[in-house]
């Protein structure tokens, strides 16, 4: 078996974090507590009632699926535009990474050929790669805005290809798969009989597409395909990234099944505390108000970071997001790319700020040269106030990051 590679963005940020003031790093959206939760419930007296300590009963009685409520409050959600999703058709598991080695271990075997969209989430790839899976990157390019390219996924796919991984929203980048692209890519699956996991763990924070828009993407379990699969938490878009609770959901039963039989080897059952909290979160009651509150939040930080960029447009550059909490930013000087990771390391040192190095958190690739991801989906003072200190830095001391020499 091959050996585990390392967590880059995991590993960079337990190094660095207790070191930084400000924390553009973490990408879940601004944390609440469970007093903001009961103000925002459209029902509060049932919401207190519902996550009260006093009336959690600590047992061990649970669906082999996981809890029967949680599961039909998701159902609800993706049923909400298009209908045929039921409880039966998820099962939860304590959090987005355990749904990802759920996924992985349960659908694949050393030998078999993954296609996986890049840049993304390193546990989409270096998991399977872990289990002795054969993995291709599909790589997107910034010039194509962070954008899918069939042509070259059929291109890519081999006799032994039985999975294609997608994330939309994706993080590092913000790009969405639209929704043309998403009925081409199912196309392809279909005729190849190839499974289509895709990682929604930050839908559905779309902050800078309307649902009316024809590339707005539905999600993948709605798309008509029965070997699709896909997975959420409450971590991200939901503001609750201390709780361990996410989800896998596909209406092909002998997948469903695979997953069950797969929890039961790490876990027979959910946290009862952290599923009570997801539970109320996603519920009618709560959850209109919650990713109102997100949305908002999100579009006014990215506000800020535009105006930022804008101010430095002398020194960097995006594709800006449409969707999720990241970004990436590229930084150059005379033409050439920075060393990210030197310049990473510096706005640490100097102005006490952390950000990503995207070459060595997201993979060793020439489209990534000079780029660093950054999360903007903390509170907005906190924003304000890192990307003060960033501004400062750029003017005192941006001269002495180096450069990347230029490649043929």
């Amino acid at each position: 078996m091959p050996k585990s590679a390392p967590l880059e963005v995991i590993e960079w940020y337990e190094k660095h974090c207790p070191s930084a003031k400000y924390d553009l790093v973490a990408s879940s959206v601004s944390a609440i507590s469970l007093a903001d939760l009961l103000d925002i419930s459209e029902s509060r007296k049932e919401s207190e009632d519902n996550v009260g300590l006093n009336s959690i009963k600590l047992d061990e009685k649970e669906h082999s699926a996981g809890s029967v409520e949680f599961r039909r409050n998701l159902a609800a959600l993706y049923s909400a535009l298009s209908g045929g999703v039921s409880q039966d058709d998820i099962v939860i598991t304590n959090g987005g990474s355990a749904s990802h080695y759920t996924v992985f271990y349960s659908l694949l075997a050393p030998g078999d050929h993954l296609i996986c969209q890049h840049p993304v989430d390193e546990l989409l790839y270096k998991i399977p790669a872990s289990q002795g899976v054969e993995v291709t990157l599909w790589e997107t390019e910034p010039a194509k805005k962070w954008q899918l390219d069939i042509e070259e996924l059929k291109r890519l796919i081999k006799d032994n290809t039985k999975m294609i991984v997608i994330q939309s929203p994706c993080d590092p980048t913000g790009a969405i798969v639209p929704r043309p692209t998403l009925e081409a890519l199912v196309q392809v699956a279909e005729e190849k009989g190839i499974l289509l996991l895709a990682d929604e763990t930050f839908r559905p924070l779309f902050h800078s597409i309307l649902p009316s828009s024809e590339d707005f993407p539905p999600s993948t379990i709605n798309m008509g395909y029965r070997k699709a699969v896909v997975i959420g938490a409450v971590s991200k878009a939901y503001s609750l990234a201390a709780i361990r609770a996410g989800w896998i959901a596909s209406k092909d039963k002998a997948i469903i099944d695979a997953c069950k039989q797969t929890r039961r080897y790490t876990s027979m059952s959910a946290s009862k505390l952290d599923d009570a909290v997801a539970v109320e979160a996603v519920s009618d009651r709560c959850i209109h108000a919650l990713l109102g509150r997100n949305i908002r939040l999100t579009q006014t930080n990215l506000e800020l970071l535009q105006e930022f960029i804008d101010s430095h447009s002398w020194a960097c550059s995006w594709v800006r997001p449409l969707a999720g909490t990241t970004a990436l930013l590229k930084f150059h000087k005379m033409g050439k790319p920075v060393d990210d990771e030197t310049f990473c390391s510096k706005l640490l040192e100097q102005a006490s700020l952390l950000i990503c190095p995207a070459r060595k958190c997201f993979g060793e690739s020439r489209k990534l040269r000079g780029y660093v991801r950054v999360a903007f989906g903390g509170s907005t003072p906190e924003l304000k106030a890192a990307l003060e200190a960033w501004s400062q830095f750029m003017e005192e001391s941006y001269e002495s990051v180096p450069t990347l020499a230029i490649q043929n």
